[in-house]
């Protein structure tokens, strides 16, 4: 337990720090101090600030990828009720985690050599959860687009631009925000929802969208 802890303490402070620094201006020194931390206590756990940045990175892709992928399975086959959930969840966890997301839009490409092929990895299996969908939705003619990837990026360069300008009780309400990019999102592949139908997909089950403990934005 002891041993786990202090792992948790090390990467909640490496969320911090990347998060106000940068990768590049932050020093492992400076992970060190905010753990509480000396170099030789934190270096039992991490030999470098890229083992710190992998770790950090690989579970929050890791935690999103799982419980997105079931948001989606949970509300059936339906390729517009899928894309509803989907925008939701991934809106949630911006807002719900916007440390943990500066440092995932803004910093992994300092990765290097495997840990950097094994983040690509993952942000394809990312990427695809939301692709999937459209695609779906395309093949089915529910969704009036034609270009998936197009209309996959632009919806998540919507939802990941959260990571940069919201900030908990900055003026937006998040329901407000789930609701129009909800809206947005719908709009982007050619449905046009009216109160009805998006009351309703705002009401379809969506699980909530926080992180495993050590990297929580609360803790």
């Amino acid at each position: 337990m002891r041993a786990t802890n202090g792992r948790n303490n090390i990467l909640r402070s490496a969320r911090d720090t990347f998060a106000t620094k940068g990768f590049d201006g932050a020093s492992i020194r400076d992970i060190a101090q905010a753990a509480g931390l000396s170099l030789s206590a934190l270096y039992y756990y991490f030999p470098s600030k890229q083992e710190a940045l992998y770790e950090l990175v690989h579970t929050a892709y890791t935690w999103y990828i799982d419980h997105s992928r079931a948001v989606v399975a949970e509300v059936g086959d339906d390729p517009v009720d899928q894309l509803a959930v989907s925008v939701r969840y991934l809106s949630r966890y911006r807002m719900a985690n916007v440390s943990v997301s500066t440092v995932l839009l803004r910093d992994t490409e300092r990765l290097d050599g495997e840990n950097a092929a094994r983040i690509k990895t993952l942000q394809r299996e990312a990427r695809a959860v939301l692709g999937d969908i459209i695609e779906a939705g395309i093949a089915s003619g529910q969704f009036r687009v034609s270009h998936a990837q197009l209309a996959t990026r632009a919806i998540l360069s919507i939802c990941n631009s959260l990571s940069i300008w919201f900030r908990p009780g900055g003026g937006l309400e998040s329901d407000q925000i789930e609701r129009e990019f909800t809206l947005y999102a719908m709009r982007i592949v050619g449905i046009d929802a009216d109160e009805a139908e998006l009351d309703r997909l705002l009401a379809l089950p969506v699980n909530e969208a926080g992180m495993l403990d050590f990297i929580a934005e609360s803790k």
